[in-house]
């Protein structure tokens, strides 16, 4: 892989993150302010962010949206692409729920290990020792960065972890399942055509006519923030970056995230940045630097 490719899937995978983080203040606000439910924000965004994602597949791009679907094997990729997108963001939800945000960021820093469990079984690809390194690095800053140096504020209740492990396994299986799909038709159609699935299944158990949220010019532009780039831009960007780099790799950097959203509450509230949230900066910026050294043949650890 060239070192232009490399770069490129890095960049795409923190843009990734960065919106993805951006979005969490957006949806706290919305679901703290405006009476949204997680299944609420789920099911809307994702329906609205499929539909948007194969509209400009079509008119924008002038691509073909539909021929994938001729073939049988590629369209069940694609549904389950989908559901695997739903459930490890609905399990999010209910370990925000069940515990803080906090404890699930740092129990989704496992998402990494899993893609590289998964890849060591399934492609006898054992994990580098680079990636060893950048794993304590990005866990240990999401650490840092979520608790302030103060481990009191995690609550590791038994169904925070459960549903924050549960989500960490299916956001390492979206990570993996669609990328020979993405090869093979293209970004858009699988992440249009599998948000949409996911989001109607979701609308299924949550009829839109049911909810009960308040509509006003801050929760709109909230919520088409949340769709637009934090959902249509991250996903894209995330899924993207599986064509350049792998799963693991792109796990990797997941870690911008609680770091994107923290620096922006410090900008949007005013707050300072102490002693321990900046150490977990610096250990998050060093596990990119880590992954940009050269690389070296006899870097495998042995599984």
């Amino acid at each position: 892989m060239s070192d232009s490719s490399f770069s490129k899937g890095i960049g795409l995978a923190i843009a990734a993150s960065v919106f993805w983080g951006s979005m969490g203040v957006c949806a706290q606000y919305l679901l703290q302010q405006c009476s949204f439910t997680p299944l609420d924000l789920v099911s809307m965004r994702l329906v609205l962010a499929g539909l948007i994602l194969l509209i400009m597949e079509r008119l924008v791009f002038g691509r073909n949206i539909i021929s994938p679907l001729k073939d049988i094997r590629t369209t069940v990729g694609i549904l389950v692409a989908g559901l695997l997108i739903l459930v490890s963001q609905l399990t999010f939800m209910l370990a925000v729920a069940a515990s803080n945000a906090g404890t699930a960021a740092i129990v989704l820093t496992l998402v990494p290990l899993i893609c590289a469990f998964w890849l060591s079984i399934t492609e006898k690809r054992p994990l580098t020792m680079r990636e060893g390194i950048c794993f304590v690095l990005a866990a240990s800053g999401v650490f840092l960065i979520v608790t302030k140096g103060n481990f009191s504020t995690l609550d590791l209740s038994f169904a925070g972890v459960l549903w924050g492990f549960v989500s960490a396994i299916f956001s390492a299986a979206y990570s993996i399942q669609p990328r020979k799909l993405i090869m093979k038709v293209g970004v858009g159609p699988v992440v249009g055509f599998g948000m949409l699935f996911g989001g109607l299944v979701a609308s299924v158990m949550n009829p839109p006519w049911t909810m009960n949220v308040q509509w006003t010019a801050m929760s709109v532009s909230a919520f088409t923030y949340v769709v637009l780039v934090g959902t249509v831009a991250a996903f894209w960007c995330y899924l993207s970056s599986l064509k350049y780099v792998s799963a693991v790799i792109v796990g990797l950097m997941v870690c911008f995230e609680p770091l994107s959203a923290y620096l922006l509450s410090v900008f949007a509230f005013d707050l300072r940045i102490g002693m321990w949230e900046g150490a977990g900066i610096c250990l998050v910026l060093l596990n990119v630097l880590v992954l940009s050294l050269p690389k070296k043949s006899s870097e495998a650890i042995k599984p």
